[in-house]
């Protein structure tokens, strides 16, 4: 910077002081015209700097930052620059638009309430690259490591690896509050005041108390595969093994409820396959009570899920996917087939079509334990280069409450208060109350996801498709198409959740509204196709697949297309 540049910059912090000193040090956003455009990370450091000391950021000057003590953002998902009729292909288009203009036809005229809060929108990009989009809410949800927090837990790293040794397979099991967190069954005698339910089955504990130390537990590897039903997910196999790795227990079963979707390509499970199938799931579970007991550790990936269909509390669990790191670290867990690849060299789950093996998975699980107590109890785990937003304000100087209000609350472990709704209108008052006792507070508004073919569960009429999220079972290619009025109703309702969350935040409180990425239905029908085309291209010659099953360079510059458009959402800043 030059001398005049810098005698400038003074004068302009002068005035800029001068006018605070007016307004009585009421805090403020001005975004830069001339910034490129935003990407959500720039929104990410956004809330960071507003409720910690990081340096100032280039895209925004925030006035009287200091007088800000509450951060809300609603992450509105289903908004996108085309519902404000923005033209992307405008050069414009990435500086701050004056909304209100543009929202002259469309189901984007109901958004009275909006017009009132905020002159100016301006259009965010999810990080990604030309064959994905990087998940919106881990952008947001996670910040990189400071050079001093890095170096803490390196140094720390180093101290435990240096006095680390070898532990018993009971290091491992997941204590009660992981259990808990997990969504592990529990046992009655865990928790005091339950019942075991109607079909359940549990564990016994000896009544009895043994004289000295007693015996190392034994492991029982097991996995299960299963199907949906009328009533929900149900068991079609399960296979249990001993800790010599030789298979104890192995049987298809027939659930009690008609199959709806026999889930082949993850089962293997088909209606030939399980013809003249007569083993019911009370058998099972009177096996399992011989097979299983108080002095044996139950070992599998994900483990709960298979409980939950056995009908099963057993106290004592080793999960792989808690067992081993995620490469980005807690809450996140790695998939058992990469596991085995990068821990063991071993390629599993390769039945494709066939769907998975329940033998091999439980003997994968096995080994992986086995590997840890060899190496040691830091094997398998990884240095993090990122944290938790909710961690990063907790461990400031000035710690910073948080509440995460969310159906998904996987990525808000670390947050001071968690509140899973059922409805938008339980996360505007889990809203309302929060931002009363948290500095920072995370919430999710669905009602729009109808724009973009989703609808909560509780709103879905006959013949809609039902989807939640990413790991929604139905793909975004095939899921509904709103009609005009369903929008406009959808817009007409968050408009009023977000005009009542606005008239309850405490004065000087900044607001930030996203929505993430835009409308994934063109991608994911695409990415089907390009999957499909790959399947057929593997067995079959060019010649021989069929011309509208073709997926070839000009197909895949259309997708990469898509696939840019879709990372476009849209971001709303206030301070009240």
């Amino acid at each position: 910077m030059t001398k005049e540049e810098r005698k400038k910059k003074k004068k302009e912090t002068k005035l800029l002081a001068k006018k605070a000193l007016l307004d009585g040090g009421r805090p403020s956003f001005m975004i830069s015209r001339s910034h490129p455009k935003l990407k959500l990370k720039d929104v990410r450091d956004l809330i960071v700097y507003l409720l910690t000391e990081t340096p100032t950021l280039p895209w925004i000057m925030v006035k009287n930052k200091f007088n800000i003590h509450n951060v809300v953002v609603l992450y509105v998902s289903g908004l996108d620059p085309r519902f404000f009729n923005i033209d992307l292909a405008d050069p414009e288009s990435h500086k701050p638009v004056a909304w209100a203009e543009k929202a002259i036809a469309g189901p984007v005229t109901e958004l009275q309430e909006l017009r009132k809060f905020f002159d100016y929108m301006s259009v965010t990009q999810a990080g990604g690259d030309k064959q994905s989009i990087y998940s919106p809410t881990n952008t947001l949800l996670n910040v990189s490591l400071s050079n001093s927090e890095r170096a803490r837990r390196d140094a720390e790293r180093k101290r435990a690896s240096a006095s680390a040794e070898k532990k018993t397979a009971e290091f491992h099991m997941l204590t009660l509050d992981e259990l808990k967190d997990c969504d592990y069954p529990l046992p009655t005698y865990l928790s005091p005041g339950s019942e075991l339910q109607e079909g359940w089955i549990e564990t016994e504990r000896p009544t009895s108390n043994l004289d000295g130390t007693p015996p190392p537990k034994k492991l029982l590897a097991m996995d299960c595969e299963m199907c949906r039903t009328s009533a929900g997910s149900e068991l079609t196999r399960i296979s249990v093994l001993d800790e010599s790795g030789e298979t104890i227990y192995d049987t298809l079963v027939i659930p009690d409820n008609p199959i709806v979707d026999y889930l082949t390509q993850y089962s293997g499970m088909t209606a030939e396959r399980l013809e003249g199938v007569t083993t019911t799931l009370k058998v099972v579970q009177a096996e399992l009570k011989k097979l299983v007991s108080y002095d044996n550790i139950l070992v599998g990936h994900s483990l709960e899920n298979d409980m939950k269909v056995l009908k099963f509390a057993h106290p004592f669990i080793i999960d792989t996917s808690k067992l081993y790191h995620h490469t980005r670290g807690p809450p996140y867990r790695a998939s058992l087939k990469w596991l085995a690849q990068k821990w063991l060299s071993r390629s599993i789950q390769q039945g494709g079509a066939n769907g998975h093996d329940s033998v091999e998975d439980a003997k994968t699980c096995l080994d992986l334990v086995k590997l840890k107590l060899e190496m040691g109890p830091l094997f398998g785990e990884f240095s993090q280069e990122q944290e938790s937003i909710f961690a990063r304000l907790d461990r400031h100087t000035t710690p910073k409450s948080s509440a995460m209000i969310d159906s998904f609350t996987f990525a808000g472990k670390a947050a001071t208060t968690t509140i899973k709704p059922s409805s938008d209108l339980e996360t505007v008052k889990a809203v309302q109350e929060a931002v009363a006792t948290h500095s920072f507070v995370w919430a999710r508004l669905r009602g729009m996801e109808i724009n973009h073919g989703k609808v909560p569960e509780a709103d879905a009429t006959a013949g809609q498709l039902i989807g939640t999220g990413r790991d929604s079972a139905v793909p975004c290619s095939t899921k509904i198409t709103a009609s005009d009025e369903e929008i406009r109703k959808a817009a007409r309702r968050m408009d009023a959740h977000i005009a009542q969350i606005v008239e309850s935040l405490p004065v000087n409180t900044a607001l930030l509204i996203l929505s993430g990425q835009g409308d994934y239905r063109e991608v994911s029908k695409m990415q089907q196709r390009q999957k499909n085309f790959q399947k057929l291209y593997n067995t079959l010659h060019l010649s021989q697949i069929p011309p509208e099953d073709h997926f070839l360079e000009a197909d895949q510059v259309r997708l990469e297309e898509a696939i840019d458009q879709a990372k476009n959402g849209v971001c709303f800043l206030m301070v009240k």
